[in-house]
């Protein structure tokens, strides 16, 4: 797609029946526009013979004046209805996009990237559709004035298409150099929307450490003034538009009245006709001109925004329904296997961090514990078990059922899962027909009816400790049922009760229920609860051993 094609490829999205309602209008609007042009310059010329406006000059002035007034209050209003579904809609479909591409992918677009161009650059696209409308509008008006200007004057027609064409010389030199300087701004902008992530999710560590908190401000305050000298560099080229525009417009007036009366001898009345006729089309052109910038910045931003888009669609996209189809296939889960796994964050680099090759089998009501040391791989490993990670290489099976790349989203769901790094809702999504004396019965089972509450489908408070948001999320996994649970180092931030309750209750429980259970743990007086314990490292298994090998130092 063209650079210059992304905001009309976008615009044309919109519903067909009402783009045609909005241009009729905004024509509509072009034509009163002029035509107000056409009666304001006879009415001049009538006064400057000293003749008073008439009667029907001034009813033919309301008339206009209303016909433009209403057909341009209509037209910027679907205007602004139109681009706001096109906005929502696109921000759906980007949401949608990002919660069913593959995790590796939308890590890899960076936070600051989504949270400038999904917020930022489509309240842009907002405010600019507008102008597009007007400018519209005022290209409409710019035709009509210039046939009434030849009318009035050829002379003043030549003169003044002389002029514009040296204006837009040297417009598209100016701005060649002003595109390049709105995708850098773009980038500078994500950079300072990473910066400040950085430090809202690094207020611990800042808080910690003043020195590494200085290092940080002042990485962010020179990234701050990047961006502002790039700003400024933007304001410069504005100001060089507006001002070309006001060096033509008045060099243009300045050659009609001290030439034209030389060279049109017996026409002179008719400066006073043609100035303000003049005026009308310059305006329109340096109007233009003046809110270019906008419309190049969400040019930039439309492009940038297509390219998430793109990036998203690489990966499968599946529908909630065809996951839901899909995962018909793993009713009955008996038995999972893992066979010769290969994984690697960057496949075309040898010396990256990857993991295996791994083979490993687990059954319904068994208890598998992955054990070893920070790096070993276990959430690694975890992650390409519950297929949110892509293998390299091998395969997942379920029962005798491979996993393909259309069924991977229906196995997902046999997962329910507390991450390391999980994200806790306020709301049980998902959810909605959960039993409240449910939830009341578990959160004082986990310690928390006293305090969080359940209230029409929400949790009342999420400013919690670590291990009591892990409660929350351990809450929202059993509520759920499936029939596999992955707990990633889930009693590393609890109490001893509650890391003795998880080993020798909550999991028990799971077991009971015929689920399958796959957690990764440092506590090695618990080993002895599971049935098999396998120990990792550098991404390959080292040993595997029945629980029953550890003892039980828990009591």
């Amino acid at each position: 797609m063209g650079r210059k094609m992304a905001l009309l490829d976008f615009i044309r999205r919109a519903d067909a029946a009402q783009l045609r309602w909005m241009l009729a209008y905004t024509m509509l609007a072009g034509v009163a526009n002029a035509a107000l042009v056409v009666v304001i310059t006879r009415v001049a010329g009538m006064v400057s013979r000293g003749e008073p406006p008439s009667p029907l000059a001034w009813g033919v002035f309301g008339g206009v004046f209303a016909l433009y007034y209403a057909a341009n209050q209509v037209a910027l209003v679907r205007a602004m209805k139109i681009i706001e579904t096109l906005l929502t809609s696109q921000r759906v479909e980007i949401a949608d996009m990002l919660r069913k591409s593959d995790l590796l992918t939308v890590d890899g677009l960076g936070r600051g990237r989504l949270f400038s161009l999904v917020a930022a650059e489509t309240n842009h696209l907002s405010v600019t559709f507008p102008l597009i409308m007007q400018g519209f509008q005022q290209t409409i008006l710019l035709f009509v004035s210039l046939a009434y200007l030849g009318w009035l004057s050829p002379f003043a027609l030549l003169v003044f298409v002389g002029t514009i064409t040296l204006g837009l010389v040297a417009y598209r030199m100016i701005n060649a150099q002003f595109e390049g300087l709105l995708a850098r701004v773009s980038v500078k902008q994500q950079r300072i929307m990473d910066a400040i992530a950085d430090i809202m999710r690094g207020a611990k560590e800042m808080r910690l450490s003043p020195r590494q908190g200085d290092a940080v401000l002042a990485a962010y305050w020179d990234r701050s003034q990047q961006l502002e000298r790039l700003l400024v560099r933007s304001v410069e080229h504005w100001v060089v538009l507006v001002l070309l525009g006001s060096v033509a417009t008045f060099g243009m007036l300045g050659g009609i009245v001290f030439v034209f009366p030389d060279l049109a001898s017996g026409q002179r009345a008719v400066i006073f006709q043609l100035i303000p006729v003049l005026l009308f089309c310059m305006g329109t052109l340096t109007g233009t001109l003046a809110q270019s910038p906008m419309f190049l910045r969400a040019e930039t931003g439309l492009q940038a925004l297509m390219a998430i888009r793109h990036d998203l669609s690489q990966g499968p996209q599946v529908t909630p329904d065809e996951a839901r189809s899909s995962a018909a296939v793993f009713d009955g889960f008996k038995h999972l296997t893992l066979n010769a796994g290969r994984f690697s964050y960057d496949p075309t680099s040898p010396d990256h961090y990857s993991v295996g090759p791994l083979g490993l089998a687990a059954s319904a009501g068994e208890v598998v514990f992955l054990v070893g040391g920070n790096g070993s791989g276990k959430s690694t490993v975890l992650r390409l078990i519950t297929g949110l990670y892509p293998l390299r290489s091998g395969w997942l099976s379920v029962d005798d059922t491979t996993v393909t790349r259309q069924t991977l989203a229906g196995y997902r769901e046999l997962f329910s899962t507390v991450f390391t790094d999980f994200h806790l809702f306020d709301r049980l999504y998902g959810l909605e027909g959960v039993a409240p004396e449910r939830v009341y019965h578990l959160l004082e089972e986990l310690g928390l009816a006293s305090i969080v509450s359940f209230e029409d489908g929400s949790f009342d408070k999420l400013q919690l400790s670590t291990g009591q948001r892990k409660r929350l999320a351990l809450i929202a996994a059993l509520l759920e049922d499936r029939p596999i649970y992955v707990f990633d180092e889930w009693a590393a931030e609890q109490d001893v009760s509650f890391r003795a309750y998880f080993y020798k209750t909550i999991i028990p429980n799971l077991r009971a229920q015929g689920k399958l259970v796959i957690a990764t743990s440092h506590d090695e007086s618990f080993w002895s609860v599971a049935d098999r314990v396998i120990k990792l490292d550098l991404g390959v298994v080292e040993w595997v051993r029945p629980g029953t090998d550890f003892v039980d130092k828990s009591q």
